[in-house]
């Protein structure tokens, strides 16, 4: 059997906003897609510069107790830009990275995907969901 390679397992595209991109967009582009990750890349040339984690944007929202961002909040959500709320120390994979030692890594460090870059743009994530999807695909097989 060969080795599955990273590329063999990530989405693509990647949901993506630019830096100054308001926080309201990100939230819409989350609910509307069903991700949990949003990357922040340089419009122009697609380097990534960050990730925005639906974790990231719970915290950016902490002043709401309640579950549910006040009006208050919603309202600053749009002043809110990607830039301030995402993280920018991202570990990152290859396409051509093993998609065992993706998996260790998101494992071992509590990362729920890892962005894919090639030539410093991004070109896929790889998600937790990425290997459920193939563990389903792989268990639904009966010649396995």
């Amino acid at each position: 059997m060969s080795q599955l390679l990273t590329r063999e397992l990530m989405t693509q595209p990647v949901i993506t906003v630019g830096p100054m991109s308001p926080l309201r967009e990100v939230i819409n582009l989350m609910e509307t897609h069903r991700v949990r990750h949003v990357a922040v890349v340089e419009p122009d040339t697609e380097r990534l510069l960050g990730l925005i984690s639906h974790r990231d944007v719970l915290r950016s929202q902490e002043g709401s107790l309640s579950g549910s961002p006040s009006e208050e909040q919603v309202h600053m959500n749009r002043w809110i830009e990607a830039r301030w709320v995402m993280t920018k120390e991202v570990r990152t994979v290859y396409p051509e990275t093993p998609a065992l030692e993706a998996a260790l890594m998101l494992r071992s460090q509590g990362y729920g995907c890892a962005p894919v870059v090639e030539h410093g743009r991004l070109v896929g994530i790889l998600t937790e969901a990425d290997f459920v999807d193939y563990a389903i695909r792989i268990l639904s097989d009966p010649g396995v």
